[in-house]
């Protein structure tokens, strides 16, 4: 492995990315895009700039079909981060959008203090710095409830923190139909709601308190996670939302672990 090449062992901690150049050589210097690694275990969150302003605070059930749409701009992934050879891959677990055609994996090199990703399958390019390097061991579980047949994540890095939630049910479209689509095509509303009710949510943890600061979910930013042991050594209770805004607690049963389970209810 040269020198200018990162192994797994270097990347664990908080990435802002910089610069994406396409194919076509359109670039992207503006889109809210932070990935938080593990020592295996990802989430990857990209939320186009004046969501905010477009959808605020409100919950899914609030939203008319537009602003369902706009939430469709986002890009949210989530899953396991592997190295074969030169070959990073970034094998997604999760995903807010129906399964691409191709894997998604790259080439990675530094370039002084920049992390470079260039495209194996997909000619692309990004630019990637660090927010966060962590001094401790990260921490990690895939997640399973059983009471509502969904599965999850949960990854904390030094100071930050991802957490994932996916559908109950998978996406109901023919493969490759693109989620706005979908959307676009419900009959109702509701119906368009339920399809973006997954959660990729990313943030702080001060002083105990584990504060989202970014989510696919609008009514999810500026929540407190909370974290706490549930029943048993295996299980966690999370504070957690229905569409409709009400607070309630969701038991995750660790389907697998990865580093102190400690960190993760700390």
């Amino acid at each position: 492995m040269s020198r200018s090449q990162p192994s797994l062992a270097d990347l664990p901690g908080v990435w802002r990315r910089t610069l994406a150049r396409e194919a076509d050589g359109s670039t992207d210097r503006v889109t809210d895009t932070t990935w938080v690694q593990g020592a295996s275990l990802f989430a990857d969150l990209r939320r186009p700039p004046g969501l905010d302003e477009l959808v605020g605070r409100r919950h899914l059930n609030e939203l008319d079909r537009p602003q369902l749409l706009a939430l469709c701009t986002q890009k949210a992934f989530a899953g396991t981060f592997a190295q074969d050879g030169d070959a990073f891959s970034w094998i997604r677990r999760f995903d807010l959008h129906p399964s691409a055609p191709l894997p998604d994996a790259g080439t990675l090199h530094w370039h002084g203090d920049v992390l470079v990703e260039e495209g194996l399958h997909e000619d692309y390019l990004e630019h990637w710095v660090p927010v966060e390097r962590p001094s401790s061991e990260p921490a990690a579980a895939l997640l399973r409830d059983p009471a509502e047949g969904c599965t999850g994540l949960l990854l904390r890095t030094g100071s930050w923190f991802g957490y994932v939630r996916d559908r109950s049910a998978p996406l109901p479209g023919p493969t490759g139909v693109p989620l706005a689509d979908q959307v676009r095509g419900c009959a109702h509303r509701a119906a368009a709601a339920e399809l973006l009710d997954f959660e990729v949510s990313l943030g702080r943890i001060r002083s105990g308190h584990w504060e989202i600061t970014r989510s696919t979910l609008p009514h999810r930013i500026g929540a407190e996670l909370g974290p706490s042991p549930s029943s048993g050594a295996d299980a966690l209770r999370i504070q957690d939302s229905d569409p409709q805004g009400r607070s309630r607690s969701r038991d995750w049963q660790l389907a697998w672990l990865e580093g102190p389970v400690r960190l993760l209810a700390d």
